[in-house]
């Protein structure tokens, strides 16, 4: 980076000192989005300004986006490009996509009501969902959980169920596409990383998400940082992929390894088990194992972004998802950024090292959903049911 780390973007709420500052445990909701994320569906607030991608509309225009996962699924109404209401339920209370796409449709016509509309008057409906999907008909092929849903054609599903113009796309993908046209940073170009479990991925090119040809692009996850023979194993099968060192476990394994290499004192050798919310909370109170753990997690994620940078060359890297050690409401997390913007800028042209923003994600759990509502303005299509032989 420059001599100026761009964590705080130009134009964005952060510069406003009334404005709150957003962290992947507090949502900062940009204009016209709720700054909270109930359980049930509740009204959004009245819209202020339009995000900053959006086209002028023309007339009233009602959306809905879905995003679909493991463990739960959220939903959002969105007129004009505002989001009017939004609703969370269990995945689990649903033996087929259709009861998801069900209880959305439901949801929406509740709320449409409301604004003297009805599902008529709805133009288009979005899914993110995790996992491999087919591009031509939307066919999950591969995801971690609900195995038995895949083969399940989820693009003619949707459409049955809203009868509506419909697209399916991954749900890495729409939480960038989310960010980009509603969250707080601007420019041409955008990739996002979620840290959790794994490390999910998605570029934005013109506005639109890179698939590639095989539905892999964006894997980010998956770009290989060690090469050597006794590299980690990552879940996927391969050797030095990124996600087995700063996943989850890669990152516990990483603080283990560092306690087995020595004697000094730390605050993880009392616990039986730990993760990494418990080394961040080491790491708060100065223990030096948890901060050394967190510098090398963020020197591999910072090389990973060097190789991104020299082949998609965002303006923006954005970090989400549950692992960004506070984000930046917290020190620890302030240091988390600032160490893998170091390490970016070591292994990067200066072209790119010194002009990429590198920041956390700002738009929380809702960026999927919001995503998948954007899609469908970008890309949904009607669709008939496969015939039968």
């Amino acid at each position: 980076m420059s001599s100026r780390l761009p964590v705080t973007p130009a134009k964005s709420h952060r510069d406003d000192p009334s404005e709150s500052t957003a962290s992947t445990n507090t949502f900062a909701a940009p204009a016209g989005l709720h700054a909270s994320q109930p359980a049930v569906s509740e009204p959004a607030a009245e819209a202020a300004n339009m995000p900053h991608h959006r086209p002028a509309t023309q007339r009233r225009q009602f959306v809905v986006g879905i995003d679909l996962g493991g463990t739960s699924v959220k939903v959002g109404l969105l007129q004009d490009r505002q989001l009017i209401a939004r609703c969370n339920f269990s995945t689990a209370e649903c033996q087929h996509p259709k009861d998801v796409f069900r209880q959305a449709q439901a949801f929406a016509s509740e709320h449409l009501s409301a604004h003297q509309a009805n599902l008529d008057d709805v133009h288009a409906v979005g899914l993110a969902m995790a996992g491999v999907i087919d591009d031509a008909t939307a066919t999950l092929m591969e995801t971690a959980n609900l195995h038995d849903w895949h083969g399940i054609e989820l693009l003619y599903a949707l459409g049955e169920v809203f009868n509506k113009p419909v697209a399916v796309v991954n749900d890495a993908n729409a939480a960038a596409l989310g960010e980009f046209y509603y969250g707080d940073h601007r420019g041409d170009s955008l990739t996002l990383l979620t840290l959790g479990t794994g490390i999910g991925g998605g570029i934005i090119l013109g506005g639109q998400p890179l698939n590639g040809n095989h539905g892999c692009g964006g894997e980010i996850g998956h770009i290989t940082i060690d090469h050597r023979p006794q590299a980690r194993m990552c879940g996927c099968g391969k050797p030095g992929h990124l996600e087995a060192y700063a996943g989850a476990a890669g990152i516990v394994q990483t603080a283990s390894e560092r306690l087995a290499a020595t004697d000094q004192p730390s605050l993880l050798r009392e616990l039986d088990q730990f993760s990494p919310e418990n080394i961040w909370h080491a790491a708060q109170q100065n223990d030096a194992i948890a901060l050394q753990t967190i510098e090398q997690t963020a020197i591999y994620l910072g090389r990973a972004i060097a190789t991104l940078s020299q082949i998609a060359d965002p303006a923006v890297v954005l970090l989400g998802g549950a692992v960004t050690f506070g984000g930046l409401d917290c020190p620890t997390g302030k240091r988390f950024l600032q160490w893998i913007s170091d390490e970016m800028v070591q292994r990067s042209l200066v072209q790119s090292g010194t002009k990429v923003i590198i920041d956390f994600a700002t738009l929380g759990n809702d960026a999927g959903m919001l995503g998948a509502a954007q899609h469908a303005l970008q890309s949904a299509r009607p669709v008939r049911p496969p015939t039968g032989p």
